[in-house]
């Protein structure tokens, strides 16, 4: 799990990089879109979308859309269990840690530019 909280992070901060990046060559002054809060503020919007994606994950799992699945696909085989939700929580759980991470990174960034 360490492994690709760091690939995300990295990945997430390439974004970063990038669009901070086509912003000065659309004329904006990089260092000041930092300093003023935007590399603080992308970081938090990020965090919510990480949120966003873990809480699609777990929710995937739950019995409401597997019984929606159920009765439209009419997929008999595909009944809903306690160890199904349990894993889908499993699978959003690096995101939740992403969005901590990247939470905490927002708060440091911001505290650095003051």
């Amino acid at each position: 799990m360490l492994i690709w909280l760091a690939k995300a992070n990295g990945f997430v901060w390439l974004i970063n990089l990038l669009i901070l990046f086509f912003a000065t060559l659309l004329g904006h002054n990089g260092l000041l879109l930092i300093t003023n809060g935007f590399l603080s503020l992308l970081l938090l919007l990020e965090t919510g979308l990480s949120l966003l994606v873990a809480g699609a994950v777990a929710f995937s799992g739950a019995i409401f859309p597997s019984k929606i699945r159920e009765y439209v696909f009419h997929s008999e085989g595909e009944k809903w269990s306690i160890e199904q939700l349990k894993k889908e929580e499993k699978k959003a759980a690096p995101y939740i840690v992403l969005a901590a991470v990247l939470f905490v990174q927002s708060l440091v960034v911001s505290l650095l530019v003051l």
